[in-house]
């Protein structure tokens, strides 16, 4: 499993089932070049989890606006449609995955 690239028309389905962690980031950012081989190896981990998917801000700004992204890397975790996490700042790989079980053991509900 790879982390999937989201648009502004693409986003909205993949969050609304499922767990989906989305990392808003900037090519121009070292630090969120880092975080992206980080969701790389993560997405491997949690392939029957989760889906790590990814959004390039200088891209896709009106989603960066939306979501409220004011520095990257900001990863956003989801549950059927419902943003449950909020993490700002480069993040380890057992963080995220912590993260992620956590939601994944709740079941249906996301609170």
């Amino acid at each position: 499993m790879e982390v999937i690239s989201l648009i502004k028309e693409t986003l909205r389905g993949q969050i609304n089932h499922g767990i989906t962690l989305v990392d808003f980031y900037s090519p121009k950012s070292e630090s969120c070049q880092e975080q992206l081989l980080i969701a790389e190896k993560l997405a491997r981990d949690v392939r029957y989890q989760a889906i790590i998917a990814k959004v390039n801000i200088d891209q896709e700004k009106e989603l960066a606006t939306e979501y409220g992204v004011l520095s990257v890397p900001t990863l956003m975790l989801f549950k059927d449609g419902y943003q449950v996490e909020t993490l700002v700042g480069q993040q380890s790989k057992e963080v995220l995955l912590q993260k992620i079980n956590r939601y994944a053991t709740m079941g249906d509900s996301c609170v």
